[in-house]
């Protein structure tokens, strides 16, 4: 590892988002990483300097650490904090928006050539994409609506052009609001009622207890009445990775076909 990373010239490393570490160690990448953002994980966070949020990096924080190369990703950082790194003369690479499993790969396997890791991460994405071929949805029973909230003040769920709403239609659900082709959609709580999920998938935001009990107020939804309203870890959903994608449809693929 080290051996490839010192013949890119690339030992000191900032990252500008979990999503990004996240891809990074599933590469093996993680001593090379000198720099992150506060949204890390307390593990991810532990000897490495904090280099401020996604929207509002430490430009002057980042330069101190003098890294070789800065990465950033169009799916959570601001073009404006891109371009004051670079002008500083430090390399930056933006990851593309990830809107599907194939723009995870294609990101995925991008780090892997930058890092000359190339065939190692297009090794894992066949391996992966091979496991996901082997998941069967045959016999597992009806589409069930989902509503997929990603926070509650307000109330945030996604459209159909994106991840979370590809990974609901593999894993054998129907997104509630896919007919609308935005990503991220603020909507009321007399819409969801009035659309009646099957499922209600409530995504970390640290809102667990407020967010799942928000709902019991409205007993007449069938995700309610049947008990089926589930809270995931923001952790397991928010950092996608090609082998987090895998372990999120075997997640879901249960609670949907009950």
């Amino acid at each position: 590892m080290t051996q490839c990373l010192l013949a890119k010239n690339f030992v000191r490393i900032v990252s500008l988002g979990p999503y990004i570490t996240e891809n990074l160690y599933l590469l093996g990448i993680k001593d090379e990483i000198v720099g992150v953002t506060i949204h890390e994980t307390p593990e991810i966070k532990k000897g490495k300097t904090i280099i401020g949020t996604l929207l509002e990096p430490n430009i002057e924080a980042i330069a101190a650490l003098k890294p070789d190369i800065v990465l950033a990703s169009k799916e959570g950082n601001r073009k404006i904090s891109v371009e004051k790194i670079k002008k500083l003369g430090i390399r930056v690479e933006t990851l593309d928006e990830v809107k599907s499993f194939s723009d995870l790969n294609r990101n995925f396997i991008r780090l892997g050539k930058l890092f000359g890791m190339e065939k190692e991460a297009k090794d894992i994405v066949a391996n992966i994409k091979t496991r996901l071929e082997n998941v069967s949805l045959k016999g597992k029973g009806a589409y069930p609506k989902v509503f997929w909230q990603l926070g509650i003040k307000p109330i945030i769920t996604v459209g159909r052009d994106t991840l979370y709403s590809e990974l609901i239609s593999v894993s054998g659900g129907i997104n509630l609001f896919g007919d609308i082709k935005r990503k991220y959609i603020s909507v009321s709580a007399e819409e969801v009622v009035k659309r009646n999920p099957d499922i209600i998938i409530v995504v970390g935001m640290g809102e667990k207890e407020e967010a799942v009990k928000y709902w019991q107020q409205f007993p007449v939804v069938k995700a309610v009445s049947n008990n089926r309203v589930f809270y995931m870890e923001d952790t397991q959903f928010c950092s996608p990775t090609p082998q987090t994608y895998l372990e999120n449809v075997l997640q879901l693929i249960p609670l949907f076909n009950k």
